[in-house]
């Protein structure tokens, strides 16, 4: 199954991820989640991509960050989370696996984590479990192009 088209997605908070053309940018609460355009509006997405930034008030530490990442998404399962290679001398990268579930449906999703003094970013890219397999790749480059903005 060849990748979709990626496009890019930029807030005013300089915050940018590629992702697939076609979908549609939904706010809730403080985070913005990108879904198929097909996606019913009060459904809880199997599929998606969501950018969430928090302040952090100070230095990031390992527990803000996973108490953070915890925090934003049903996650059932961790198989990784550990400091990626990007992480700045002020700051911390994470990037993690994860499974969680959407109402009856349960997928897998790839992140990552920027974390600065003022503020952390979070992205994860999911895929419904049984399209976990051809999805990942589409994740992976989802979240390589992260690109968090002032962090500090």
């Amino acid at each position: 199954m060849p990748s979709a088209t990626l496009v890019e997605y930029r807030d005013a908070a300089g915050i940018s991820v590629q992702y697939p053309a076609g979908w549609q940018a939904r706010i809730r609460g403080d985070a913005t989640w990108l879904v198929p355009a097909d996606t019913p509006g009060d459904a809880e997405p199997a599929e998606f991509i969501v950018i969430a930034a928090r302040p952090t008030g100070g230095p990031p530490t390992d527990a803000i960050v996973r108490r953070e990442v915890f925090g934003l998404l049903p996650i059932h399962g961790v198989s990784g989370f550990q400091p990626d290679s990007r992480s700045p001398a002020a700051g911390l990268w994470y990037k993690f696996e994860v499974t969680g579930s959407a109402g009856e449906r349960q997928w897998a999703a790839v992140g990552a984590v920027a974390a600065g003094t003022a503020r952390l970013v979070i992205v994860a890219c999911a895929k419904p479990l049984e399209r976990w397999r051809d999805g990942q790749k589409e994740c992976d480059a989802a979240i390589r192009s992260l690109q968090p903005g002032p962090l500090d």
